[in-house]
């Protein structure tokens, strides 16, 4: 909930600051924002790109920048499902921890977003029971943030494991939990279940024209030179330019991105620049 490794602000933002800081900026340069308008899907004429949205509405551009970011990943647990918004969670806001105040609650995943809501959550929780698949706390998540759940002394890290099944009539009340490696079963009570697993990409509403990787992560750069479209032209692709010239992507959509904010801002300013390049061979 509270981004500290992000240049310029030694004590930390929340997203909600970022985002609306950025709005304001945006505006202040002249951009132009539609909402709540909705992309369904692009298509491509001769040299222009074609963005259709929702409400029959079609935008028509030189240069395209896909930065779509990436929807969380749902838990495939038995009961998860039923008690979603109702003991499990995808984010862990002010609201989430009040609503946990007092009680035992588990986060599950090994990265960066899941040692920020345990940090985030043990505040108000009792305990914080942190599940991992594997071992090490160190391999997927940055040092600073495991030396600060080390030091929260009611987070507690239970490594080879996973939920079974979620229990409760209107609520969730409490978890089926295994141990992978001891094959060691047993049930805690908790009143939320917040899920960190990673994500899949924005990228359903793309055509067959944007090349993704086997993840549906959007490629970029180096791994289009073979594409047919670049196959034809005199001149190569840009680092964020996608398999369709004058198409790019920048942030967590695109295949290879380091998935932080401060690279997804770096990628962003970078778009800029390479869009006005491009337009000169248009």
């Amino acid at each position: 909930m509270r981004i500290e490794n992000y240049l310029g602000f030694p004590t930390g933002l929340t997203g909600s600051e970022l985002a609306g800081r950025a709005i304001l900026q945006a505006n202040k340069f002249g951009v132009h924002l539609s909402v709540p308008s909705r992309v369904c899907g692009i298509g491509f004429e001769n040299n222009y790109t074609l963005v259709h949205l929702d409400g029959g509405e079609t935008v028509t551009a030189k240069c395209l920048l896909i930065a779509s970011g990436a929807d969380y990943r749902r838990l495939d647990v038995d009961g998860c499902e039923r008690f979603e918004g109702a003991g499990v969670y995808y984010a862990a806001t002010p609201a989430e921890g009040k609503m946990c105040s007092g009680s035992d609650v588990i986060v599950v995943g090994g990265g960066n977003s899941a040692g920020q809501a345990a940090v985030f959550l043990a505040m108000h929780a009792r305990r914080v029971l942190m599940l991992i698949r594997g071992d090490d706390l160190y391999k997927n998540m940055s040092s600073y943030l495991v030396h600060r759940i080390e030091q929260t002394p009611n987070i507690e890290l239970i490594c080879n494991t996973t939920i079974r099944r979620l229990n409760g009539e209107t609520h969730v009340q409490s978890a089926d939990l295994a141990n992978s490696k001891t094959g060691e079963e047993r049930t805690v009570e908790v009143q939320g279940v917040f899920s960190f697993i990673g994500a899949d990409p924005r990228t359903g509403w793309l055509p067959s024209e944007i090349e993704r990787d086997t993840k549906g992560f959007v490629r970029t750069g180096p791994d289009v030179v073979q594409s047919p479209a670049w196959q034809a032209r005199r001149y190569q692709p840009f680092l964020l330019e996608t398999s369709r010239p004058g198409v790019f992507a920048a942030g967590d959509v695109r295949s290879g991105s380091v998935k932080r904010v401060a690279s997804a801002v770096g990628e962003g300013s970078m778009a800029v620049q390479f869009v006005h390049e491009r337009l000169k061979h248009m």
